[in-house]
């Protein structure tokens, strides 16, 4: 049984099992992970931004020796489910923990957001629906589209520009830019689908997790998106010289496995379809 509900300008299903009731994105579960290392002062405000429609959270404390998993757990909020890992292991690590967790729970899409207050969340259902309009099976965020000049430090402005013309050419997916956002969100098809023990744990995970993605065959696109830099925080705790000469290799590596793999990959699609 299903009702509908206009709320902030977009419908949404009531579903009811077992005389409970809970809000549908357009017929889809919607899932976020919020891998979140040491981030007691922002992970608050970033939970508050997350829409009502979607049924889980899925906070992963990736060894942090702060109090953020003490804030979230004082949150008390069902939706929410906090999951601690004993050492920190990497945020690539993190999100695959949401991944398959998600999958335990039935959910159709799973959004990525960090736990720094960098993403407008009132947005996420541009992400969502070109994956519900089969359009994508993984999106994400670009915001070199809106407002990436006028906000970005200039550092990070060309790092991420760097990065993403190697990852483009890594990766054979010449339509998307802004490769080290973030804020994306995957369809449960890939997640069921690719093997994840073969992606990176650590920061780098972006370019990483596009190159695979696109190995396996799946579509990936961008979304325009706006940020958020609060003034007079630190929201990143990225050093950008370090991380585009770690991930420079890193990506290189990925190029070359996705030279070796991809064929097999799609020989292996074609005889199980």
């Amino acid at each position: 049984m299903f009702k509908r509900l206009l709320k902030g300008g977009h419908f949404y299903k009531i579903k009811q099992i077992s005389w409970v009731y809970y809000l549908v994105y357009k017929g889809k579960r919607i899932s976020i992970t919020i891998p979140a290392y040491n981030e007691e002062r922002l992970i608050i405000p970033t939970i508050m931004g997350i829409p009502d429609y979607v049924d889980k959270v899925f906070v992963i404390d990736d060894g942090s020796e702060d109090l953020t998993p003490n804030l979230v757990q004082k949150l008390g909020n069902p939706k929410i489910n906090l999951i601690k890992l004993d050492k920190n292991q990497g945020v690539g690590n993190a999100i695959k923990v949401g991944y398959l967790t998600s999958l335990k729970h039935n959910i159709d899409i799973v959004a990525v957001v960090g736990a720094d207050h960098q993403f407008d969340l009132e947005q996420l259902h541009l992400l969502l629906d070109p994956i519900i309009n089969d359009e994508a099976d993984y999106t994400k965020g670009n915001r070199f589209l809106v407002d990436a000049k006028e906000v970005m430090p200039n550092k990070r402005y060309i790092g991420n520009i760097l990065l993403s013309i190697l990852t483009r050419m890594a990766s054979g997916v010449h339509s998307i830019f802004d490769t080290q956002d973030g804020f994306t969100a995957i369809s449960k098809k890939v997640i069921e689908t690719v093997d994840w023990n073969l992606f990176w744990d650590g920061y780098g995970y972006v370019s990483d997790f596009i190159i695979k993605i696109a190995a396996y065959g799946f579509r990936i696109k961008d979304v325009p998106r706006r940020s958020i830099y609060i003034e007079g925080e630190k929201q990143s705790k990225i050093v950008i010289s370090r991380y585009i000469k770690r991930n420079f290799l890193m990506i290189l590596k990925g190029w070359h496995w996705r030279i070796l793999h991809q064929r097999k990959i799609k020989k292996s699609k074609n005889k199980e379809n």
